[in-house]
């Protein structure tokens, strides 16, 4: 498995974002440096439900890319809310990856112990 890399939002996708069903707000698709993986986004999309901070606009991660829905003007501000809430989830998915590292490493320690417990019984 490769270390995770930090994931950043590295441009506004000008050809997929467009008006949203949302009455005048339109919906920015925001490119990530990488695919995000599945923990990763549920991660993000449960943190920005909680997030405090400026007004509440939706926002998703899914895959490669962050929809935020808001008025353009309001799109700097929005990047500066959602790069809190990325920073934190980048910190807490690389935890969360630190955990299951640590709990594979205890069943192959606990497996190794099995092991030279076998190798060191006698039967006779």
């Amino acid at each position: 498995m490769t270390e995770f890399q930090d994931i950043r939002i590295v441009e506004l996708n000008d050809a997929a974002s467009g008006l949203s069903n949302e009455g005048p707000l339109t919906s920015m698709v925001l490119r990530l440096s990488a695919d995000a993986p599945d923990p990763w986004s549920t991660t993000f999309n449960e943190a920005w439900q909680s997030h405090g901070g400026m007004m509440k606009r939706k926002a998703i991660a899914t895959r490669d890319s962050i929809t935020s829905l808001c008025m353009p003007y309001e799109l700097q501000g929005q990047i500066l809310e959602l790069n809190k809430v990325i920073d934190e989830t980048n910190t807490s998915y690389r935890s969360m990856l630190s955990q299951a590292a640590s709990q594979s490493y205890g069943v192959v320690d606990a497996r190794r112990e099995l092991n030279d417990l076998k190798n060191s019984l006698t039967y006779e």
